[in-house]
């Protein structure tokens, strides 16, 4: 004949879940969603098993087990608490109400099932087992509680308890084993991710290098027959030649930054350093970006308190850094507009500024700004390409000498960008 069990859970899923699981395994299923329903059942008809929730409104796990164990009508009626067993004051408590099992949440069908069985199959021994009305004082967590449960049932319940916690133990053995194979997995892909970085990079520089010598003639014999007087050309043909010699220095430098790109992600950027003064320094590229900037009739003010500063950097590298600032502040600016390029001693960090008073950044694009290939938008204001790739380049140049780069911007009033450069001291 099937058992009989009585499942309270106030959680209509689990209860669902629980019963489905039960009937499954041929037990007869009655439900309640609380223990005072719960309590009605009981009182209509005898069960089996009481698999009872502990956290539930108006009457608690404990409560319905202590009113069963103390009901003379029901109490050889095995009791099952279900909880996740945070506390161990919750054994105790388990033990004051009469309880006869634990089991924790989540559990597994074949656990479940398992703990039923047990329970079902002892239920005669606990029948016979000898109830102490005395019962005895216990002290746990520096607090009294009082057991009225006999011998079989506190070993009954602290077996159920040991054998959760081994099974929970199991649990967290097996998600172990799943986790290091994960990591293993893991130790593999990074290993063949940086094997196809390596292999992208040197792509690239192959790329880079075999296209770079074809496209810098393209670029010098466009620009010798556009300056080239005595080559009589056609206003269109002209137009033509000034296309060419503007997409090969746009390519130029797209292949010059990819080149940079792939040193970079190789890990083999070297800085080549020495003492320079860096008023010096900033000095000079100024000078030779006002060429640039002229043909935009945009000014370019340099200014600083110091005669001169001495850092240890790479000349070549800072500079790049500069003409890649400049020419973007150039790039979108307005035209007849001013740029100021600033530099001053900061505690401990010599702090170059660079101000434009474009047509600004958009907030969107500013949390991507000096990521590869983030594109600004709008474009030039002249109509100038971006490859995307420059600010990300400065950034790990300025990274690689210890220093930081910051950029504020406000649409329709311009840009600032500060390099922060460590001082040698």
């Amino acid at each position: 004949m099937s058992k009989q069990i009585l499942v309270v859970e106030d959680s209509l899923t689990q209860l669902e879940q629980l019963k489905y699981i039960l009937e499954q395994n041929n037990y007869l299923v009655k439900t309640a969603s609380n223990g005072l329903l719960a309590q009605e059942i009981l009182q209509r008809e005898a069960v089996d098993l009481v698999i009872s929730d502990i956290l539930m409104p108006e009457m608690d796990g404990y409560e319905l087990c202590n009113w069963i164990k103390s009901n003379q009508d029901l109490k050889e009626t095995a009791v099952m608490l279900l909880t996740s067993l945070s506390d161990p004051k919750d054994v105790i408590r388990g033990l004051q109400a009469g309880a006869d099992n634990f089991l924790t949440k989540p559990y597994n069908e074949h656990f479940l099932i398992s703990r039923i069985s047990y329970i079902l199959l002892n239920k005669e021994i606990r029948r016979t087992s000898h109830i102490s009305d005395a019962g005895i004082d216990v002290f746990f967590g520096g607090q009294k509680y009082f057991i009225n449960s006999d011998k079989m049932q506190i070993i009954d319940l602290l077996l159920s308890t040991y054998e959760n916690a081994i099974h929970k133990n199991g649990e967290l053995a097996e998600a172990n084993k799943q986790l290091m194979n994960m990591h293993r997995e893991i130790a593999k892909k990074n290993l063949l991710l940086e094997k196809l970085n390596e292999d992208k990079n040197k792509f690239l520089r192959i790329a880079a290098h075999d296209l770079r010598n074809p496209i810098s003639a393209i670029l010098s014999f466009s620009t010798m027959l556009i300056d080239d007087v005595s080559v009589k050309m056609q206003g269109e043909q002209k137009e033509f030649l000034e296309i060419i010699r503007q997409s090969s220095e746009f390519m130029l430098q797209l292949l010059n930054e990819l080149l940079d790109i792939a040193v970079i992600e190789s890990g083999n950027l070297i800085l080549n350093t020495e003492t320079h003064d860096l008023v010096k320094v900033i000095a000079d590229n100024v000078s030779l970006n006002r060429v640039i900037a002229g043909k935009k009739k945009i000014n370019l003010d340099f200014s600083t308190t110091m005669d001169e500063l001495n850092l240890i950097v790479d000349r070549i590298k800072i500079e790049q850094i500069l003409n890649n600032l400049i020419s973007n502040a150039i790039k979108y600016s307005f035209p007849e507009s001013n740029i100021n390029i600033s530099l001053s001693r900061e505690e401990k960090d010599a702090t170059i500024t660079i101000t434009d008073r474009g047509q600004g950044i958009p907030p969107e694009d500013m949390p991507k700004l000096f990521q590869p290939f983030a594109k600004r938008s709008p474009g030039g204001t002249a109509g100038e390409k971006s490859t995307g790739l420059g600010l990300s380049i400065v950034k790990k140049i300025i990274e690689a000498h210890n220093g930081k780069i910051t950029a504020e911007s406000t649409v329709g009033e311009g840009s600032v960008f500060k390099v922060y450069l460590p001082i040698e001291t």
